[in-house]
């Protein structure tokens, strides 16, 4: 599948969709920008939490490198980065010439409003925070609570319930 947003096929495709990689797709598709925790998390759909757990390790790969402001960048010098850009140009080449064999499909054609809303990464309308809370929610194990009031002392217990 074909990604607009990043211009080619998704590494979660080819990969899986694990945090690590959602990190790493994020990261090349954006290689220019210095990027704080947040919004490497926020931008690769995961929580900071989860981020953190393997954060250390990138930077010891030196895929990223952080700067005194404890801001993110994606290490362009890098063998690693510089493999995965390749393997990403030999993924979207294969995918675009899939594409080409089904030009006869229909498709939208978007106006320029709907493509600057679609491409606008800088909306000043996005809040971090709010974007956050959201991904951590859904990171987060659900649980239930079941009441009893069967006990001597008219206590009210509660069991936890995880679906």
């Amino acid at each position: 599948m074909y990604n607009y947003y990043t211009g080619g096929i998704m590494l979660v495709e080819v990969f899986g969709d694990y945090p690590q990689i959602r990190v790493m797709e994020y990261l090349l598709a954006n290689p220019f920008n210095k990027h704080t925790k947040q919004q490497i998390a926020v931008g690769s759909e995961i929580s900071r939490i989860t981020l953190n757990k393997f954060i250390d390790d990138i930077l010891d790969n030196n895929i990223l490198i952080k700067d005194q402001s404890s801001r993110f960048s994606l290490n362009l010098k890098s063998p690693i980065v510089q493999i995965l850009n390749k393997t990403l140009d030999a993924l979207n080449k294969i995918e675009m010439e899939k594409q080409m064999k089904n030009l006869d499909e229909p498709y939208d054609i978007l106006s320029d409003e709907e493509l600057d809303i679609i491409f606008d990464e800088n909306a000043s309308d996005v809040n971090l925070d709010d974007l956050e809370r959201e991904i951590s929610l859904r990171e987060m194990t659900l649980v239930t609570l079941e009441y009893k009031e069967d006990n001597e002392n008219n206590f009210k217990l509660a069991f936890a319930n995880n679906f």
